[in-house]
C-alpha cells in the first residue's frame, strides 16, 4: 500500500472521492459540485470550533450522548463493513470487531503517530449528532433533479460525509484525511476493495 501518496493528496480529493460514492452524483450539476463539496468541507470546520474540549468522551457525556459497542463476523469475501454508526436521536455505535482486526496492522502505519483510531471513528459520528441538532447545511441542503416527468428533491448524504471527515480533522488536529482510515481499516479483511479506493483516489488525483 502506497501510503506516502494517499498522504500527499489534498482533502479536496478526498472529498472528491467521497463524493463520487454518492448515487446522485451524476445528477449534481457540474458546476455545482466544486461549490457543494467545499462548502461541506467548511461546515465541518466550523463545527468543529464550536466543540470546547478534545475529550470527546466528556463532550458526549455532557450531551448525553450513548457510546456503544458492537460485533459482527468478518468474512473476507465482503467490504460492506460500518466502521461506526449514528443513530438518532443521541447514540454512537463503534464496530469492536474491525478495530480489533485491524489492530496488528495499523502499527505499522507511522502517520496515525499517538492518535486512537476509535477517537477518529467517534469524532466522526459525534458531526452527525451535531448536525442534525442544529440542522446544518449538510442537514439542509436538497438536491433538487428530474426524474422522467417527476421532480424530486433528495439530500446528497455524501456531503454529510464529507463534513464529518472535515470535523474529525479539524477537532483532533489530524494532519491526515481520516478516509485513509476507509483504506487501512479495510486492508486485513477487504485488502482488494481496500486497493480499489486507493486506485479511485490516485485517479482523481
Amino acid at each position: 500500500m502506497d501510503i506516502a501518496a494517499l498522504l500527499e493528496l489534498s482533502d479536496a480529493t478526498y472529498a472528491q472521492g467521497l463524493l463520487l460514492q454518492d448515487h446522485l452524483y451524476r445528477k449534481i450539476p457540474e458546476e455545482q459540485r466544486s461549490t457543494l463539496l467545499y462548502q461541506a468541507i467548511d461546515c465541518g470546520k466550523a463545527a468543529a470550533a464550536q466543540v470546547p474540549a478534545k475529550d470527546l468522551r466528556a463532550y458526549c457525556e455532557q450531551e448525553k450522548i450513548t457510546i456503544d459497542y458492537f460485533e459482527e463476523e468478518i468474512k473476507a469475501e465482503s467490504f460492506r463493513y460500518v466502521f461506526a454508526e449514528f443513530q438518532l436521536p443521541d447514540r454512537i455505535r463503534i464496530n469492536q470487531s474491525l478495530l480489533k482486526a485491524a489492530a496488528p496492522s495499523l502499527k505499522k502505519y507511522d502517520f496515525l503517530k499517538d492518535q486512537q483510531v476509535e477517537d477518529i471513528l467517534l469524532a466522526h459520528e459525534l458531526y452527525h449528532f451535531i448536525e442534525n441538532q442544529q440542522q446544518l447545511f449538510t442537514i439542509q441542503k436538497n438536491l433538487s433533479y428530474q426524474t422522467g416527468p417527476f421532480k424530486r428533491h433528495a439530500r446528497v448524504h455524501a456531503l454529510s460525509e464529507i463534513a464529518a471527515m472535515s470535523f474529525a480533522q479539524s477537532v483532533l488536529e489530524l494532519d491526515f484525511s481520516p478516509v485513509l482510515l476507509n483504506i487501512v481499516l479495510l486492508d486485513p479483511v477487504a485488502p482488494e476493495y481496500s486497493e480499489t479506493l486507493i486506485k479511485r483516489l490516485l485517479v482523481i488525483d
